[in-house]
């Protein structure tokens, strides 16, 4: 399995540095495009929750949108890019 740590330390552009800090993927067996998927989802949780106001609430949604950007950069490189992008696709009830 790839290192998700090491794969989005050679992303560039790096992400910023308010959003890099949030940018946690567990390990595990699944493919790394569905660990960020799922580190995107978490994150997006945490930004529905809004609870310590606007701006920093702004943070958790920031991290979502990139770490869904890399899931899709990360379906690409995978070995059947179309069944990963439409794993992707298929998020459910959000």
């Amino acid at each position: 399995m790839t290192d998700a740590r090491a794969w989005l330390s050679g992303r560039r552009p790096s992400p910023p540095e308010e959003v890099s800090d949030t940018l946690h993927v567990d390990a595990g067996n699944a493919p790394l495009h569905a660990r960020l998927q799922a580190a995107a989802v978490r994150r997006l949780d945490e930004s529905r929750s809004g609870a310590r106001g606007a701006r920093e609430d702004a943070f958790p949604l920031l991290a979502a949108d990139a770490l869904l950007t890399y899931a899709c950069e990360a379906a690409l490189e995978s070995p059947d890019p179309d069944e990963a992008l439409s794993s992707l696709m298929d998020m459910g009830d959000l």
